[in-house]
């Protein structure tokens, strides 16, 4: 085992909270300053960010809480959710859902990010709150950190950021493969609401239920997004949870309402109990589980689900506006060619998604033996 010290987040880095100026003032936006939210970070495919959607002035940051951060700040997401992390590539102000940390000279940005993501899951716990889980920057400053030499640190983040980067031309290539259109030949056809291809289940059941307690629990952390793929399938008891749940049976299209833009869709394999921030939708007699999907992950829909979402701090479609969109009436043989294009599609998507898994668990295994000391 390493015999590296353990010393706490706070006496190595400076943790700096970040603020949203009054959209109402038009004066303080679309200045030059770079300024993200966690949308921005869950958006990039990089460790390094340089800007978001959005910029500020000088007048806008000095109206705020928002402070600007030095090139090499880490970005830590401590609310709506907890853990997204990133590397500030130059100058960059951040809204209040971080706890953004400036590394002293003893400690590498690199090497602390890949720590951070590594410890996401025990991170996560350490949010509270009642709306919802949040850290604050004193609990962030008690994040304890193994403090090896600055080599070492370098070291160890040139290995896991190869891994990494690895990991991310397959995930850039798994939505490139998500973005393919299966729907373009059918843009000039005529058009119904999705209520007339799908209803949605209503009437939540309690999870604790030993009726439903070893079912298995989907939440929108569940899915991968982009792709339709589960990550992990646990039960309601394994998951721990007690609020009411959406019972949905296999076939039915679980739609993740809250982050449109992450586009998380998938097909349910099997019966089970999903969280109340997704759509249990259960498609009409003749409708095909796959088409369905494939419209809900289509740019067209993602467009139309971000418009309707709002800029709330945890964005979300609502029924009606779900079920008022627009898509277009398929005969049999459009939809049998909708078909097989898919299932070409899932063929490629489904190698990827091997080798992928194959590195995620190279990773974590690195991870897990880098922070202890044994790489």
């Amino acid at each position: 085992m390493s015999e590296w010290p353990m010393v706490k987040l706070g006496e190595v880095a400076r943790v700096v909270a970040g603020g949203t100026p009054k959209t109402s003032v038009l004066e303080y936006w679309d200045g030059d300053i770079p300024w993200v939210t966690p949308k921005d970070l869950a958006l990039s495919e990089s460790l390094w960010i340089n800007a978001g959607e959005r910029f500020i002035t000088d007048y806008g940051l000095a109206k705020s809480a928002a402070a600007l951060l030095p090139r090499g700040t880490v970005l830590w997401s401590s609310r709506a959710p907890i853990g997204l992390v990133a590397i500030a590539n130059n100058q960059i102000a951040t809204n209040q859902g971080f706890k953004s940390f400036v590394p002293g000279e003893e400690l590498d940005p690199e090497y602390l990010a890949y720590f951070l993501i590594h410890q996401r899951p025990i991170l996560e716990m350490m949010g509270v709150g009642a709306t919802f889980k949040e850290v604050s920057a004193k609990r962030a400053a008690e994040i304890m950190v193994p403090l090896p030499p600055l080599g070492e640190q370098k070291r160890i983040a040139e290995i896991l950021g190869g891994v990494s980067k690895a990991i991310q031309i397959l995930e850039h290539e798994l939505q490139l493969l998500g973005e393919i259109s299966v729907l373009e030949q059918q843009n000039n056809l005529s058009t119904q609401k999705l209520s007339d291809l799908v209803t949605i289940r209503s009437g939540t059941v309690d999870p604790t239920l030993s009726v439903n307690r070893n079912l298995p629990h989907i939440a929108p952390d569940s899915i991968e997004k982009n792709t339709g793929r589960i990550l992990q399938i646990r039960s309601c008891e394994e998951d721990k949870v007690t609020s009411g749940k959406y019972h949905f049976y296999k076939g039915d299209v679980l739609y993740s309402k809250i982050r449109p833009y992450l586009n998380k869709v998938v097909i349910a394999p099997f019966e089970g109990l999903c969280s109340a921030d997704m759509y249990a939708l259960r498609p009409k007699e003749g409708i095909n589980s796959e088409v369905l999907q494939a419209l809900l992950m289509s740019k067209d829909f993602l467009a139309y689900a971000e418009q309707w979402s709002g800029r709330a701090s945890i964005p979300k479609i609502n029924r009606k506006a779900l079920l008022a969109y627009n898509v277009p009436k398929m005969t049999d043989k459009q939809v049998n060619e909708v078909k097989a294009k898919i299932q070409s599609i899932h063929k490629v998507v489904e190698l990827k998604c091997r080798k992928l898994s194959l590195l995620q668990e190279l990773q974590k295994s690195l991870a897990n033996r880098a922070f202890a000391g044994l790489l």
